[in-house]
């Protein structure tokens, strides 16, 4: 069975452990983590990060090797996206997750939407950092 809970402070340190495995950016004590958990193992995590006001990214998820194919990820999603305080979440998944993504409602934003100056900066050193494409999705909260 897996849990899903907010990481707790002291555990920080473990997740950016798990994110420089990856290369992905650390996250910071600000950063809203979920953790999750098998049979008391933490098995992958994800989080919201506050862009503005209204405004987060949902990204960082991870689910780690011996706990993949158990749809730990979408669990990680659903629990951010119940806890996001944000209307507008930007995401920025390697580009075969699109699919993945969209189903919980991310889209590619329109083009004349303005990005914020902090996605757009997190956008492009995605695009410099991994070889694997990347898109920029959008979720409108009603």
């Amino acid at each position: 069975m897996v849990k899903i809970r907010s990481l707790l402070a002291a555990e920080l340190a473990w997740a950016n452990d798990r994110y420089a495995e990856i290369h992905f950016l650390g996250s910071t004590a600000q950063d809203f983590i979920a953790v999750a958990e098998v049979d008391g193992n933490k098995a992958g995590l994800g989080r919201l990060v506050a862009i503005d006001a209204g405004s987060g990214e949902l990204g960082g998820i991870y689910v780690l090797p011996d706990f993949r194919g158990r749809k730990i990820a979408a669990a990680i999603v659903s629990y951010l996206l119940a806890h996001s305080p944000y209307r507008r979440l930007f995401c920025i998944p390697f580009a075969h997750l699109e699919s993945f993504y969209a189903g919980f409602g991310f889209r590619p934003p329109e083009a004349e939407f303005a990005v914020p100056d902090a996605v757009a900066k997190k956008l492009n050193w995605c695009c410099k950092e991994y070889p694997s494409s990347v898109r920029l999705l959008l979720r409108v909260a009603d």
